[in-house]
């Protein structure tokens, strides 16, 4: 008996293992590139889609793992449809670099 409890706690606790490509109900997943890099981990970015500047703040992912997002960075932002101002940056791209890199010093 004891080994089936067991057996059912692990089940359980496997369930929620891939979140992470899984989007929150009513929100908006796009694309952005950052313009603007503000004080207190807020960035102001650009929205390819819609073609409008909004404000953003790292994700407690992006914050834990210590990920930096520079000017020019290529980031997927999630908006929430109850204020289309504000987003949560989820994801950086890696392939693409910022615009703004220190070549005249070359």
């Amino acid at each position: 008996m004891a080994k089936k409890k067991q057996q059912a706690q692990k089940n359980n606790g496997n369930k929620n293992t891939n979140n992470f490509e899984k989007s929150k109900p009513n929100t908006i997943l796009c694309e952005a590139q950052v313009v603007e890099v503000l004080p207190n981990a807020k960035f102001k970015v650009l929205l390819k889609d819609f073609n409008t500047i909004i404000e953003a703040t790292p994700s407690g992912k992006i914050r834990l793992n210590h990920i930096r997002i520079l000017k020019g960075d290529f980031v997927s932002v999630e908006l929430s449809t109850y204020d289309l101002t504000k987003g949560r940056i989820t994801f950086r791209h890696k392939g693409k670099k910022p615009s703004n890199t220190n070549q005249e010093n070359n």
